[in-house]
């Protein structure tokens, strides 16, 4: 069994996700507890034996909320229970869904369950009267009341991610609302809540700009006491109205104060591509430990090499092979992370300029059709009005 130092840290170091493979060449997972990415790895290279094929599934930015929202939830956890945590983890992420979550919940209460269905049949058995046989029913129950009640959380969270990546702002604002009022009795969700007005603030800079938009969120009664977990949730709102230069400007300020955070880094190689500053976003990606993104980190970094190449209008197939790279992962993400649909939408807007380029508009077309009701929401204006400009020019 791989030991593991790190199980019981100081409280401040959030916990991290990992994916890998044992000596024998099995599946296994598991936390570290780590202040960066970079340390995370470096406390699971010390185990021993040691693991092979490592894969991180926290992001930096949401180590610390989730390992406080879990500890909320689930209280300390001890090694075995931290085990277990981290397996149901892994398969809610490879299998997301209601029938993962109660099969989980089966299998980790199934000695209360078995037990609980013993005295109800042994109730049964002896006539103990109806009130003890229903009083034991209700004993055996409780888990999956408990399953009911917060699945009806998950399921408005993920009706949240939806309502933003399609635009439908009235239900958006009003799950948003429902998610608030129920964060006042339960800290677990302050995190999910915050989350929900953010994304309604994200349609606000649209309409009002990122400046008034960050300004209703400073005075939410959600936002976080600290400014710069504050800036780590709102820098992206300058995208909102594509003014690439404010998000460059924020995403620098909040790397200034997390120096080396492999998210923020390819966030910035990102966005100083997008704006056309092709060497430093070159720079940025070559700098780049790829090892230390979550696993869809591939699908950015394609982004970025591919809106590199599509500077260059000789370079204008290099870009479509990336970019469709990109768009391939991003799609296979969105099926188990809805929230990963405004990514989809706005990559393949960039996807579909570079086919138009090379050619292929018909192809252009459709890429653009299939991601059309979400990339007009989330794509920035001058580039939805520059790729709907060429498809009608390659159309002609």
């Amino acid at each position: 069994m791989n030991t593991a130092p790190n199980e019981h840290p100081p409280s401040h170091k959030p916990r991290w996700l990992y994916q890998a493979q044992d000596a024998s060449g099995q599946p296994t997972e598991g936390f570290v507890h780590a202040a960066t990415a970079e340390e995370a790895l470096q406390a699971i290279a010390a185990q021993q034996p040691p693991l092979t094929h490592v894969r991180l599934h926290t992001s930096s930015l949401h180590a610390r909320a989730m390992t406080e929202m879990l500890d909320d939830v689930l209280g300390p956890l001890d090694v075995k229970a931290l085990r277990q945590l981290a397996r149901d983890q892994i398969e809610n992420l490879e299998s997301p869904g209601a029938w993962t979550t109660l099969r989980q919940l089966l299998r980790n209460n199934r000695g209360w369950l078995l037990a609980c269905a013993a005295l109800v049949a042994l109730a049964v058995w002896l006539d103990w009267g109806p009130w003890v046989v229903g009083g034991l029913v209700a004993v055996l129950l409780v888990p999956f009341a408990l399953f009911a009640y917060m699945h009806r959380f998950q399921r408005m969270y993920q009706d949240v991610l939806h309502a933003h990546a399609t635009g439908d702002q009235q239900r958006l604002r009003s799950l948003a609302e429902q998610l608030a009022r129920a964060a006042q009795r339960h800290k677990f969700l302050v995190q999910p809540a915050w989350d929900a007005a953010v994304r309604v603030a994200w349609f606000e800079a649209r309409t009002d700009g990122a400046e008034a938009a960050t300004l209703r969120l400073r005075v939410h009664p959600l936002r976080p006491a600290d400014d710069t977990e504050f800036l780590a949730r709102t820098y992206t709102l300058p995208l909102a109205t594509g003014d690439h230069a404010g998000f460059i400007a924020r995403l620098r300020e909040l790397l200034a104060q997390r120096p080396g955070e492999p998210t923020l880094q390819m966030d910035l190689a990102l966005g100083e591509a997008r704006a056309g500053h092709s060497e430093e976003a070159t720079r940025l990606l070559d700098a780049l430990q790829p090892e230390l993104l979550p696993p869809h980190g591939q699908a950015f970094i394609d982004w970025v090499r591919g809106m590199v190449a599509l500077r260059d209008p000789a370079l204008a197939g290099d870009a479509a092979r990336h970019l469709g790279s990109a768009c391939e992962q991003f799609l296979s993400l969105v099926r188990r992370a809805p929230g990963a649909w405004p990514s989809l939408a706005v990559c393949t807007c960039d996807y579909a300029l570079a086919l138009a380029w090379t050619g292929h508009a018909r192809q252009a077309q459709e890429a653009f059709a299939g991601v059309q009701p979400v990339a007009r929401h989330h794509a920035e204006p001058e580039r939805l009005a520059m790729l709907e400009r060429e498809l009608r020019k390659a159309a002609r």
